[in-house]
């Protein structure tokens, strides 16, 4: 099986989605996490963050759900208006493993929110799965670093956590990073949360129109910026920016500015759901790399 890894391309190869039903599947703990849940719901009543169904984080037809809309990966750049242009004049490459709404969009919300962390079981495949299809973005380095986008400090003394870290910690633990990723958590928040404010509430991005979105990007961005923690060299090595959701691409880019100003290169933002592309735009499958490409 190995040695067709190289010539198939990630749309049609198999190996890599098995190895995350594998993982999704695993009998040893299936029966043991069930009777788990099972005394659990008797002392701590939950419901379905997708349909509300009783004593259960995720019913299994959510659960479903969420495994069916990540499956195939695509690329995402179009509907992010603030990702940085490249040489070319085209936008950084972003890959998202699902878009972002249903299921998908509950359990994320429900991961980031209400401290469901156990949905990392639900979402980390997803995030594999995007990774290993945007590991040709990054061409033929090695090491190529895995960066996440860093909580605000006082989002994670809320929630207790930092939900992309968590991701990436189940990713890289079960070995489904592609075999030159390595994860490399080297940015950190400077400034305020990615909101702003209207009257007396504060609306994100996610609960504006796309046009609304555009005109505020840049206006939000200056809001947060991200800069570099102190003890890794990053000129000359190859970045891909890892994030939950990707709606304008403003924190990305943000990372982008901080990683390239240290003299990275960064080859692409992975994501586990981006918003919906504009009316029309059709999801394309990522395409191969070419590995001479360089970005600045």
């Amino acid at each position: 099986m190995a040695e067709h890894r190289g010539t198939e391309r990630w749309w049609t190869a198999r190996w890599w989605t098995d190895r995350l039903d594998r993982c999704w599947n695993w009998a040893p703990w299936t029966g043991a996490a069930a009777a788990l849940r099972a005394g659990l719901a008797l002392v701590s009543p939950t419901d379905c963050v997708g349909c509300t169904a009783p004593d259960t984080v995720l019913c299994p037809r959510c659960r479903g759900a969420v495994r069916a809309a990540t499956v195939r990966p695509f690329r995402a750049e179009d509907a992010a208006e603030a990702l940085p242009l490249l040489d070319d004049g085209v936008p950084l490459p972003a890959v998202a493993a699902g878009t972002y709404r249903d299921e998908l969009a509950a359990a994320l919300l429900a991961f980031k929110n209400t401290q469901r962390i156990g949905l990392a079981g639900v979402l980390g495949p997803a995030l594999a799965g995007a990774l290993q299809a945007a590991a040709p973005l990054a061409g033929t380095a090695v090491p190529v670093l895995v960066v996440p986008v860093p909580s605000t400090a006082a989002a994670q003394a809320r929630r207790g956590y930092a939900p992309v870290a968590v991701l990436l910690r189940w990713v890289s633990r079960r070995g489904l990073l592609p075999p030159q990723f390595h994860v490399a958590p080297v940015l950190r928040v400077a400034g305020v949360p990615f909101l702003r404010t209207v009257g007396q509430k504060s609306v994100g991005q996610k609960s504006r129109g796309r046009r609304a979105r555009a005109r505020g990007a840049s206006r939000l961005e200056l809001r947060r910026s991200l800069c570099l923690g102190k003890g890794l060299e990053l000129r000359g090595r190859v970045c891909v920016v890892v994030d939950d959701v990707l709606t304008t691409g403003a924190t990305a880019a943000a990372a982008w500015r901080a990683l390239e100003s240290a003299g990275a290169h960064v080859a692409a933002v992975v994501v586990v759901a981006a918003t919906p592309a504009p009316r029309g735009t059709a999801a394309t499958p990522v395409p191969r790399a070419d590995p001479e490409r360089r970005f600045r």
